[in-house]
C-alpha cells in the first residue's frame, strides 16, 4: 500500500515551464505589436541592429556595427525624403482641389495650403543645424497679396557678405531650404531687397538702391539655381531704405532683409 499523501512527486514544477513559456510569448507579442505602432525611423533602428549587432560596444554607434551604421543613416535618409515628397504632394493635393472647387480660388482654402509650406519651412529651420542658429531671423506673415518670408540681414549673423550681394553660406543654405518648400507650389513670386538707412560705404556712385537691388536678384538666382520655376517670378526689386521694418530704428540690423512674397491665385500685384 502507499503511503498515505503520496503522488508520486515530481510533477509539481510542469506548470513553472508552461508559464514561462505563456510570459515569454507575451512579451514577444508586445515587442513586435510596439515595432508596428512605431515610426518608421525607430522601425529601421531596430532593424539595423538586429542585421548587423556589434559584440564590443564602442566599434560602430553603441552596440550597432560600423555597416549597420551605414544602413541606418542611408535609411535614415530615405525616409526623409519620402516624407518630404509626401509633405509636397499634400499641399500640391490641396492646391489643386483649391481649382477643382468653388469655380476659382478660395483665399481661406489657399491660406491654409500655404500655411502647411510654412510648416515646412520652420521644420526645415530646425533640422538644419547650419540654420537652428537663425531661426529668429525669418519671419512669416500673411497679407492682402499672400504669404510673405522675410530673411533678416543681422551683422553676427549675415545672410549675405558685408556690402555685398553674395550670400553667406548660410544665406545659401537659407535660400535652398526656401525653394524647397515653394518649388511645389504654383503660386506667384514677388522678391524684394531693402537695407537699412546707413550710406552705403563701397567704392563708386553705387548706393543701397544698387544694394538692395542686387540682393533681391541674387536671392532670385539661389531659388532658380534650386529648382524653382523661373517663369513663376513675376518681380525682383530693391526698395533701398525706403520701406524700413523698423521706421523708428532705421540703422537698425533688422531693416536689411530679403522679403519673398507667395501670392494668391489671382492676386492683384501692385
Amino acid at each position: 500500500m502507499g503511503r498515505k499523501g503520496d503522488h508520486g512527486g515530481g510533477h509539481g514544477g510542469g506548470w513553472k515551464v508552461a508559464a514561462a513559456d505563456f510570459f515569454c510569448s507575451m512579451m514577444a507579442l508586445f515587442i513586435v505589436l510596439w515595432i508596428l505602432g512605431s515610426s518608421k525611423a525607430t522601425q529601421v533602428a531596430v532593424a539595423a541592429y538586429f542585421n548587423h549587432p556589434s559584440i564590443l560596444k564602442g566599434e560602430g554607434s553603441g552596440f550597432l556595427s560600423k555597416e549597420g551604421l551605414i544602413e541606418l543613416k542611408q535609411s535614415m535618409e530615405r525616409i526623409r525624403q519620402e516624407e518630404a515628397a509626401d509633405s509636397a504632394a499634400s499641399v500640391e493635393a490641396a492646391l489643386l482641389k483649391l481649382g477643382l472647387e468653388g469655380g476659382g480660388p478660395d483665399t481661406e482654402a489657399e491660406k491654409g495650403a500655404l500655411t502647411a509650406s510654412a510648416q515646412q519651412l520652420e521644420n526645415a529651420l530646425n533640422e538644419s543645424e547650419l540654420l537652428r542658429d537663425i531661426r529668429g531671423q525669418v519671419t512669416i506673415e500673411f497679407t492682402s497679396q499672400g504669404m510673405r518670408i522675410q530673411m533678416e540681414d543681422l551683422q553676427d549673423r549675415p545672410i549675405f557678405a558685408l556690402g555685398s550681394a553674395e550670400p553667406t553660406a548660410t544665406g545659401r543654405e537659407l535660400l535652398g531650404a526656401v525653394a524647397r518648400v515653394l518649388t511645389p507650389l504654383p503660386n506667384t513670386l514677388l522678391i524684394e531687397g531693402h537695407t537699412d538707412s546707413r550710406p552705403y560705404s563701397g567704392k563708386g556712385s553705387r548706393s543701397n538702391w544698387e544694394l538692395s537691388g542686387e540682393r533681391a536678384n541674387s536671392a532670385r538666382r539661389a531659388l532658380e539655381a534650386t529648382g524653382l520655376d523661373p517663369t513663376r517670378i513675376a518681380r525682383v526689386v530693391g526698395y533701398a531704405d525706403r520701406q524700413l521694418l523698423k521706421p523708428e530704428e532705421p540703422f537698425s540690423d533688422q531693416n536689411r532683409r530679403i522679403s519673398i512674397t507667395v501670392t494668391y491665385s489671382g492676386a492683384k500685384i501692385d
